[in-house]
């Protein structure tokens, strides 16, 4: 990279001119002063800078890059995407989401394909598209997603706050200056730069300072935090001259990040579901790795053994290869990221087969991301171990994990079987559904049946009426209907697991769930799961009740495929190629009543399975297992 004296002068009175050296009112003041000597007298991002084409110029660095290099081609022949203010203001006139974040995805999944083709190919090329896009994305009005600028003081009055996406932005806008260096103009450099200062460097410090009361992310338990303290943090340390404010910066990442941790158990467990976990903990991950290259190790996030737990979360909830139930807000078919897996693998030695070197790069324009500083992380992977760790983790989970603090078990099947479970008797936080006993079952990389996920996220989903959209409240799930009354709000109900029997040939669960229901006249309801391992294997269902008088009780199951009703009552559950058999018993005479939901963009059937008579006590049982096609049934 060539010399920028001058323009490096600019620069650093430009980022440095609102630096809060004057000490926080929450980020000890001493622990800003310790971390200042352990920083180099330069930031620096992650990976090499495009210049160095001994880096970048391989044929290996080529053959992996090939894919999102395609779609860089690909670029050069559009017209970049316009900003588009009535889309953005959809979600505050209409509560829709879609649109306004579509428009605002489109324009920044440019920087990345074009930033790594130029790094790899380094023949300018790419050059003007890139200029174009970082012209576009310091000129678009705001950063900030539709649905976080209420009030439109972004938007409108550029007021800025820092959010999921503008955190992103920043971060990948600071990668792709220091990777392409002094092969952007050093005009669009320093604009860039001011832009990143105005929209997150200033409101973040006039935060530390107590100047303002934005950005709640910080004292937030959950993914926002990780996120966020990722993208602006990771743009700090990538960008900023001024070596206080860098110190500033890392000693708000580690006092801040301890809330992120904070939200989870003490066993590892996130009660915001596996796709928060994914991305939630692959952001925790980069900024770990940010931290301790620039403090050589002095600052390391891992150091924490609950930490490893947490990173450990990602093996410990799949039930078999790529198949995880979609509890809380996760997108139905979740798999667990490859990225977050090897980074801990790596770091910690968990003996697995990810690996950050073999992971593969996207090859696809990112949204909700910050792609750029995770491609460079993966293709220049070096992640250090935890300094004087003596603990070592693995990543075998063997043939359960019990997470017994929100007593949600995943039972795995024995050697080469296909049938497995995963219960929860709790675990819920700011992304609940009403799923006490929730469970999902898995048949190979399928699910006939069980949790189908969350909704389409709109101003609905995290309001008042929340508990009312059929996916999120306990009639979309695959739990009882007491009395007719539905399950109350989950977050306010401590999991009770009654007993725990774990062996080779079953696992057994049983949980108390009667406090899930505001039912004066229920004395008792408890929900019994047995894993049998023996042959194909089998899951055994079992909801007992009592009322202190007869009343109306009815089960459901859930699924996001097809069904059957078999001559003897039994049903067929299948997606694609699995079929799961479902067999029920009960201490009465049932009927089956099937409806289908597609509300905010969820579509799946439930299948109501109610008893017909009031009984003062009795049970219904329901006993899955592999099951052959059966021509007969009656497809629904």
């Amino acid at each position: 990279m060539r010399p920028l004296s001058l323009i490096g002068l600019l620069i650093s009175m430009l980022i440095a001119a609102g630096s809060a050296v004057a000490g926080p009112s929450e980020i000890p003041a001493a622990r800003v002063a310790g971390l200042f000597p352990q920083l180099a007298d330069r930031p620096q991002g992650i990976g090499a800078i495009c210049a160095n084409r001994a880096a970048w110029g391989t044929l290996a660095m080529a053959q992996r890059t090939e894919e999102v290099r395609r779609t860089a081609d690909k670029l050069l022949n559009q017209q970049f995407p316009k900003w588009d203010q009535e889309l953005y203001l959809e979600y505050s006139r209409k509560g829709t989401r879609p649109n306004g974040e579509k428009m605002m995805n489109a324009r920044k999944a440019w920087l990345y394909p074009l930033t790594l083709a130029e790094c790899v190919e380094g023949k300018g090329r790419f050059i003007p598209a890139l200029e174009r896009t970082l012209t576009e994305l310091i000129a678009q009005p705001t950063w900030t997603w539709p649905a976080h600028d209420r009030t439109l003081r972004n938007v409108r009055n550029h007021d800025y706050e820092v959010d999921l996406l503008a955190a992103d932005t920043a971060h990948d806008l600071a990668q792709a200056l220091y990777m392409l260096g002094d092969w952007v103009s050093p005009d669009l450099r320093l604009r860039t730069l001011a832009a990143l200062n105005q929209r997150i460097f200033e409101p973040l410090r006039r935060r530390f300072s107590g100047e303002s009361k934005d950005h709640f992310w910080l004292h937030a338990d959950n993914n926002w935090n990780a996120v966020c303290l990722k993208g602006t943090v990771g743009a700090a340390l990538t960008v900023l001259t001024d070596k206080k404010d860098r110190a500033l910066f890392a000693a708000a990442a580690e006092y801040y990040i301890q809330r992120y941790v904070a939200g989870f158990s003490a066993d590892g467990y996130t009660s915001e579901g596996p796709g928060y976990w994914n991305y939630g903990f692959s952001h925790f991950a980069i900024l770990r790795d940010m931290l301790a290259q620039a403090t050589g190790g002095g600052l390391d996030l891992f150091a924490d053994p609950k930490v490893r737990r947490m990173a450990l979360h990602g093996y410990r909830i799949e039930m078999l290869p790529n198949n995880i139930a979609a509890f809380g807000d996760a997108p139905p078919k979740t798999r667990i990221d490859d990225f977050s897996r090897a980074y801990a693998n790596d770091v910690l030695g968990l003996g697995a087969s990810q690996h950050l070197a073999t992971v593969k790069i996207s090859g696809g324009q990112s949204s909700n991301d910050a792609p750029l500083a995770k491609a460079a992380l993966l293709l220049f992977a070096d992640p250090k171990p935890v300094i004087g760790q003596t603990a070592t983790e693995s990543a075998s989970s063997g043939l359960h994990s019990y997470f017994e603090s929100v007593g949600v078990l995943v039972s795995r099947p024995a050697a080469g079987g296909r049938l497995a479970v995963s219960i929860k008797a709790g675990g819920n936080g700011s992304h609940s559904h009403n799923d006490i006993g929730s469970y999902t079952i898995g048949l190979g990389s399928e699910q006939p049946t069980g949790d189908v996920g969350n909704t389409q996220y709109s101003a609905k989903t995290f309001s008042k009426e929340r508990y009312t959209i059929a996916g999120i409240s306990s009639w979309g799930h695959p739990v009882p209907v007491v009395a007719g009354s539905l399950q109350g709000n989950a977050t306010t109900i401590k999991p009770k697991v009654i007993s725990t029997r774990f062996s080779d040939e079953a696992d057994e669960i049983s949980i108390n769930m009667a406090d899930a229901y505001a039912v004066p006249t229920l004395r008792s309801l408890t929900r019994t799961l047995l894993h049998d391992r023996a042959q194909a294997g089998s899951v055994t269902i079992t909801d007992r009740f009592e009322y202190t008088q007869a009343s109306r009780f009815e089960v459901a199951l859930t699924t996001l495929g097809k069904w059957a009703q078999n001559p003897d009552g039994s049903i067929d559950l299948w997606q694609q190629d699995e079929r799961l058999a479902a067999h029920i018993e009960a201490s009465g005479a049932w009927s089956l009543t099937a409806s289908h939901s597609n509300e905010e963009g969820l579509a799946f059937t439930r299948i109501g399975i109610a008893l017909r008579d009031p009984q003062i006590s009795g049970h219904v049982t329901i006993r899955f297992e592999p099951a052959k096609p059966v021509a007969s049934a009656a497809k629904k």
